[in-house]
């Protein structure tokens, strides 16, 4: 059987992005919050150098992500204009917190910079590098220090909504409504970053990365199996599917004794299977108010979906799954990591021997996409939050636009059509624990990979989280004066 390393290094390295810490949660307001900072550290400025703008892809016909930008209002007030079509700024001096310097590193945001500093003026964006998981510290210290940025970097998944119930953010809505729904700022993504009907993040199916299921074409067709692609067609890709072939292809090929071969490769978050089909165990009913899901007898189905996913994996220590290696893998898959390359990595087109579905569901149907969810807030306080809003937009359309015109590189039309079928029905994730005051969002995780039954999970856990929820909400109330 064919094996092939297909994901090199540099699909590690974007898989390894740093979480902005210090998430937690305490109620929110009607009404615009104030800042509260508290201490932090410091910060490293510099100043990026315009580089020239990504090179785009030939043209190839393939349908747009979303519906098209609108034709901006007549009028120069924000929101009733498109972002991008504001011609004059009265203070166009925006500062960019961010984790690294864009300078070399990111050229879709060099590229927005640039674009920036010949309309308003050179030299006004200031960009600080205050490095990998640097935010909240960076933040709080500008917040004591009345010195906020005007956009700052953020990933959703780590601090949101905690960095808005702790008035960190400010909210965005103002700026967006004529951008809202565009081609560079799609609502699923922008959704997934809103809290009491407000927006907060800056966001787009670019810039978000969705989890879905990568999977090595030959390894399906040498074993005489439909590819998870055919399955999904025909609405049976689902969690007793994805099960058997994980135990399928989890094997000994050499017969030397160790598994050398695997059906799912080691990176993965088990939550991710739950979000793709609805299970939510704790979520947000609207106002920031939660619920729990626990009485959903679907819980007891994740719940051994778990115990039967990790049981397999459990023959395949030391687990080195890469697509060519492994059959499947799921991640924030990147566009890129379906390339074909040569040996020195330079980008030879498609790749026909790899492609990609949703994570599977429990019967087969549509899944919703858990993401990786990127943005760019702007911090409480600002100074310039119109400019920040500007840089912005200008960030998320070269993203887009970039975006587009690499897949056309990478991707099938097919394929190009079924990410923006994923990305329209993303969910965020919100599993951290420190997310939401008092509430434990992984309760029976850790004892489904043991084995445990999962009823005898559910009747243990149950009651718990339903208190959590009740003194979360009840504190809500209180602090909201309700």
């Amino acid at each position: 059987m064919r094996k092939k390393a297909l994901l090199s290094t540099a699909l590690t390295a974007a898989m390894l992005t740093g979480m902005l810490t210090g998430c937690g949660n305490e109620g929110n307001s009607d009404t615009t919050p104030t800042p509260q900072p508290t201490s932090g550290g410091t910060q490293a400025t510099s100043t990026p150098q315009p580089t020239p703008e990504p090179t785009k892809a030939e043209s190839q016909s393939t349908p747009e992500p979303t519906k098209a930008e609108e034709d901006p209002g007549n009028t120069d007030e924000p929101g009733y204009q498109s972002l991008l079509e504001i011609d004059h700024l009265d203070n166009p001096n925006v500062v960019f917190d961010h984790y690294w310097n864009p300078d070399g590193r990111d050229s879709f945001e060099m590229a927005a910079i640039r674009r920036y500093e010949e309309k308003y003026g050179e030299g006004t964006v200031t960009v600080n590098a205050i490095g990998w998981n640097k935010g909240i510290e960076t933040m709080q210290q500008n917040l004591a220090a009345g010195t906020p940025s005007d956009l700052i970097f953020t990933e959703g998944n780590a601090c949101f909504p905690s960095y808005v119930t702790k008035n960190y953010f400010q909210p965005i809505t103002e700026f967006i409504q004529k951008d809202l729904g565009s081609s560079f700022m799609d609502e699923a993504s922008m959704k997934n970053f809103q809290y009491c009907d407000d927006y907060y993040v800056f966001t787009n199916s670019a810039r978000t990365k969705p989890y879905l299921v990568a999977y090595y074409i030959p390894m399906f067709e040498e074993n005489g199996l439909e590819t998870p692609g055919e399955l999904y067609a025909k609405g049976e890709w689902t969690w007793d599917k994805f099960i058997e072939y994980c135990d399928l292809l989890t094997v000994d090929t050499d017969g030397d004794g160790a598994i050398d071969q695997w059906g799912l490769g080691p990176r993965y978050k088990l939550q991710n299977f739950a979000y793709a089909s609805g299970i939510v165990g704790i979520q947000e009913v609207g106002n920031g108010f939660l619920q729990s899901n626990w009485g959903d007898e679907n819980m007891l189905k994740y719940f051994e979906f778990i115990t039967n996913l990790e049981t397999i994996q459990a023959r395949a220590e030391g687990n080195d799954g890469w697509l060519g290696i492994g059959a499947m893998y799921i991640e924030a898959i990147n566009h890129e990591q379906l390339a074909n390359r040569d040996e020195n990595g330079v980008i030879l087109g498609n790749n026909t021997d790899t492609s990609f579905v949703p994570l599977p569901t429990m019967d087969g149907s549509m899944a919703t996409t858990p993401v990786w969810d990127n943005g760019y807030a702007i911090p409480n306080g600002s100074k310039n939050p119109l400019a920040g809003a500007v840089l912005a937009a200008m960030i998320l359309d070269e993203y887009q636009k970039g975006l587009k015109a690499e897949q056309e590189l990478y991707m099938t039309a097919d394929e190009i059509t079924l990410y923006y079928d994923c990305m329209s029905k993303s969910i965020p994730q919100r599993k951290n624990n420190d997310l939401y005051e008092g509430v434990t969002m992984d309760y029976g995780e850790a004892e489904a990979k043991e084995g445990t039954p999962a009823a005898t999970i559910v009747d243990t856990y149950k009651n718990v989280v339903t208190n959590e929820v009740k003194a979360y909400n009840d504190k809500l109330v209180e602090k909201m004066g309700r």
